[in-house]
């Protein structure tokens, strides 16, 4: 391969690289918008679109032992229907729980409502010797039905939501796929890059020491035999000649050029370093 194409190689894994943490960086964007959207919203407000219809649950009232006792009103608009459904235990602590749909079919005009599911048992306070019955709260719910699904989006709390009409959880699930995916890609990419650069006698800097006797431009030889003392030259990520050092510590896959204090440029991460023998 020249070295026209293994530079050619790099960019390409470096691409990948860039595209790779963009799609993790995505994720954390989304989950932000999709956290922020759950603390601003409140847990009993309910949207649905006019003609629309909604689930809706929430725990059984204490005089209801099955769904079909539940009392409930609203008040606000005109034609919401709440049908009970079924009832059931709950999944994280097992309580007695009822499931329910909001139906918007009938509503006059969008608008704004009040839910109501009524608890008519009281319940019983003990302070010192004297109980105190007191009514248990009433399920209060916020209904707010808007004039078209569209409308109802666009003053969604999340902004991936207004923009695309899904959750920005499933964004971040499918950004997070594709970064795991494109990462491995330029795992896959990188090591093909170093090996062909290698290949015409160019590595990669990977890390960097200052000492009192210059900076240390730490590389990986890739199993490549060079001499310690040789020359090695600083290029840019085009493939300019821009300084020269020399090859002070070398092991098969560990290795040093050392740049004098005052060399300019100075090396840099990521930057590249080439023996002279591949010029011949």
């Amino acid at each position: 391969m020249s070295a026209h194409r293994a530079f050619a190689a790099l960019r390409r894994a470096r691409l990948s690289g860039t595209l790779s943490a963009s799609c993790f960086l995505l994720v954390a964007l989304l989950v932000a918008d999709g956290l922020q959207a759950l603390m601003r919203d409140d847990f009993n407000r309910i949207d649905l679109p006019l003609g629309g219809q909604v689930p809706v649950s929430g725990a059984m009232p204490q005089q209801a032992k099955a769904h079909g006792d539940i009392i409930a009103d609203i008040v606000g608009l005109d034609g919401l229907d709440f049908t009970p459904l079924t009832d059931f235990k709950g999944f994280w602590f097992g309580a007695h729980m009822w499931r329910a749909t909001l139906d918007a079919r009938n509503a006059t005009a969008p608008g704004r409502a009040v839910l109501t599911v009524v608890d008519l048992v009281p319940a019983k306070s003990t302070t010192g010797n004297a109980t105190i019955l007191v009514q248990n709260p009433n399920q209060i719910y916020t209904i707010t039905v808007w004039p078209s699904e569209q409308a109802m989006q666009a003053a969604h709390l999340s902004f991936s939501r207004r923009v695309t009409g899904l959750s920005p959880f499933i964004w971040a699930g499918i950004s997070f796929a594709c970064g795991l995916a494109v990462g491995f890609l330029h795992f896959l990419l990188n090591r093909a890059a170093h090996r062909a650069l290698a290949d015409e006698g160019i590595f990669v800097i990977h890390g960097l020491r200052k000492t009192d006797a210059g900076r240390q431009a730490l590389f990986s030889p890739e199993g490549e035999a060079l001499q310690i003392g040789q020359p090695m030259l600083l290029l840019s990520l085009e493939g300019v000649e821009e300084g020269q050092g020399v090859l002070q510590e070398y092991a098969p896959y560990k290795a040093c050029a050392l740049f004098a204090p005052d060399a300019a440029p100075p090396p840099q991460y990521g930057r590249l370093l080439r023996s002279p023998p591949a010029l011949e």
